[in-house]
Formats: structure tokens, sequence, C-alpha cells
């Protein structure tokens, strides 16, 4: 059985948005100046806490939690709204799930958030046969906890990791899968080269035809 894993934020969705606004939104609530888009973007793909210790590296822990909890709240309340679909990328979910592949998201983000960001971007949530967010495992990506749970639960022998950022490609390679990268985010095609994925598209919305090339379905 083949299973594909795909990232969520600027691999099936433009997100950068709504993320700025929330993190923003955030820090002012608890005293520190708004970050700008350009700097905070540099570090999304990593997990929450560490995009907020990266502009905030004095922060302890413990405070760096808080405001990564009301980012989270923020965004299922408030900023989800500017999140919009990759086009084609419903259309080809649904196509692989036709065609027999088994499909997990896998993110950074927490299942309100995701069930938050799908709706907003017009996303099917029931095409997926599995949700792995940052409240399922201990370390989020670029470790490759998210991967090996949606293969165990799912009894898979073939997983594609599908992805915009180079943490996803080290999230696969960690977990020793292939490795697909899209070109939707805000990775150049060099950067993402230098990590060695197996595929390189041009979005999720070719991913239906690089499997049937792949597996003659």
């Amino acid at each position: 059985m083949v299973l594909l894993c795909f990232d969520m934020d600027n691999t099936l969705l433009r997100s950068n948005k709504v993320h700025i606004e929330a993190f923003n939104l955030a820090f002012v609530k608890f005293g520190l100046k708004k970050v700008k888009a350009e700097k905070l973007v540099e570090h999304f793909g990593k997990v929450g806490i560490l995009v907020v210790m990266s502009v905030y590296p004095f922060l302890q822990e413990k405070e760096a939690l808080k405001i990564l909890h009301e980012h989270n709240r923020l965004v299922v309340n408030k900023t989800a709204k500017y999140a919009r679909q990759i086009p084609g990328a419903d259309n080809a979910l649904k196509k692989l799930k036709k065609n027999g592949f088994k499909l997990a998201l896998l993110t950074n983000c927490s299942h309100a958030e995701i069930k938050a960001l799908l709706k907003n971007a017009k996303i099917d949530a029931r095409v997926f046969d599995l949700f792995v967010g940052s409240d399922d495992v201990r370390h989020g990506k670029p470790w490759p906890d998210e991967i090996l749970k949606a293969k165990a639960v799912l009894h898979a022998h073939t997983v594609y990791m599908v992805g915009d950022s180079v943490y996803d490609v080290m999230t696969g390679k960690r977990a020793k899968v292939k490795t697909i990268s899209v070109l939707t985010g805000d990775f150049s095609r060099r950067q993402l080269l230098e990590e060695k994925p197996d595929y390189i598209l041009r979005s999720a919305a070719d991913v239906p035809r690089l499997m049937e090339k792949i597996y003659k379905k």
C-alpha cells in the first residue's frame, strides 16, 4: 500500500498571511514588537516554538509556549480566513484517493488549526485517511515522528513525503521515505535541490501525474 504524506502550509494552501498576522498579534499581546513578515517567513516550516524563539531568542521556553498557544488560538478564531487553496490541490487529492492511494496530512499545526485552514481554503478534509499534527507527536518536523506515526497507523509499505520546504525533505530523509518537493512555497528550486529530494514538481496538483507515471494507474 502506497501512502502519500502531504505537508499543509504552502503545499496545499497558501497561509503565510495567516501565520504572520497571528504571530504578530500574539507578540503584541505579550508586550513584544511586531516582526517583519520576511523575518518570520525565514523560519516557517519549523516547529512553532522554534519560530518564536528564532525571532525572539531571549525568551524562556515557557514564555515562547504561551505566545505559540495564543498564535494557535488566533489562527483558529481570526486569521484562518486568509488561507487560500493552491490551485488544483483539492482535485489532485480526490484523484489520488480515487486511484487507491492512502493520504495523510502531516503538519506542525494543531488539529484545530488544520480544520480551520482546510475549511477556509476549500479543501475537503474527508479525503485524508489520517491527520498528524503538532499535538500528536513529541517532536514535529523536521524530526521524523509525524511520518513514522502515519506509516505505523496506516500500515504503509511505501511512503512519500510531499512538501514545499527544505524541512519536509529533511523529515522524509530522516524517516527513510521518498521525498517530493513542490515549488509553491518560500524555498527556491536551488535550495530544495541542495537537500536532494527524489522529485521536484511545480505544485501538489502535479502529484497524480507523477504517481500515474510511477505506478501506471
